[in-house]
């Protein structure tokens, strides 16, 4: 149990005053209200291997004092409240097994190996459903000093009309030689606003801003001058590259297998009760 476990669902933690309230348990009290008791046992558990004393401390007092809460709180709703609820605890408890029974079967069962051919098929196939919603770009740039000697140098790297990828390695040893900051990675897509916060581009139309400038050059107000290469970009409504929603697509395929294994699982299980004549349907 991790250590934030004492902070249980109100579900939860209705079950287990429950249980504190009718089963007898002969280990020490740590904490009662009204008739209500919360024993050690009840604890077991709860701190994980290797934490400090100190933190174990602060884990058992912050489980005790939601428990207190909790327990104040069920004896006051008792008193006032009479509806009963046994239907709706059922309905919950038979959730939890089902989902437990399922998860164990996924677990046990569900082919997690994804080919990067089964990746490709799909994006192809459903190419429609990742049209973007913002505009993304490619871009590396560098920021150094107003006026700083290594200006000219840099902006004629950065607007070399074949860019590659040996100029922004020059790019990367020369800002680490001069000091200067800046990001070179010329592979990873990043939305286009994430990009406005690390420079200051400054646009009402980001679509048409990427359309028409390459290389960019701004100084803003504390006199830091900012060199800009947009490598590639997408705009919205265009189709995310692929590379950008592998991880995506890799979960939904994961997903429709598992809905597809549980289908299965439900329609099997249902065949068999019905063979051996375990279904009986009265109405």
């Amino acid at each position: 149990m991790s250590s934030v476990k004492y902070l249980f669902s109100l579900p939860i933690i209705l079950l287990l005053i429950q249980g504190c309230h009718h089963q007898y348990d002969d280990s020490p009290l740590v904490a009662s209200v009204y008739s209500y008791e919360l024993h050690r046992s009840d604890l077991t558990g709860l701190v994980p291997e290797g934490v400090s004393p100190e933190d174990s401390l602060s884990i058992v007092n912050n489980y005790v004092d939601q428990w207190v809460r909790q327990s104040v709180l069920l004896s006051k709703a008792e008193k006032n409240i009479k509806d009963d609820f046994t239907s709706q605890l059922k309905e919950y408890k038979n959730s939890l097994l089902i989902h437990a029974y399922e998860q164990k079967i996924v677990n046990q069962l569900l082919d997690t190996l994804v080919t990067e051919d089964q990746i490709i098929s799909y994006y192809d196939e459903k190419k429609d459903d990742f049209r973007l919603r913002n505009a993304i770009a490619k871009a590396v740039y560098v920021v150094m000093p107003e006026k700083s000697p290594h200006f000219s140098r840099l902006k004629t790297i950065m607007s070399k009309n074949q860019f590659g990828e040996e100029d922004v390695v020059e790019l990367e040893e020369t800002a680490s030689r001069y000091g200067l900051n800046g990001y070179f990675d010329m592979d990873t897509w990043q939305p286009f606003y994430n990009l406005q916060r690390a420079v200051p581009i400054a646009t009402y139309n980001e679509n048409l801003y990427l359309k028409q400038n390459r290389t960019i050059v701004i100084t803003d107000e504390q006199h830091q001058t900012y060199l800009i290469r947009i490598l590639d970009y997408r705009v919205t409504d265009d189709i995310s590259p692929l590379e950008m929603q592998k991880d995506n697509i890799r979960a939904l395929i994961l997903n429709r297998r598992k809905y597809e294994l549980l289908a299965r699982l439900q329609t099997d299980l249902l065949e068999e009760a019905e063979k051996s004549n375990n279904v009986k349907r009265y109405l």
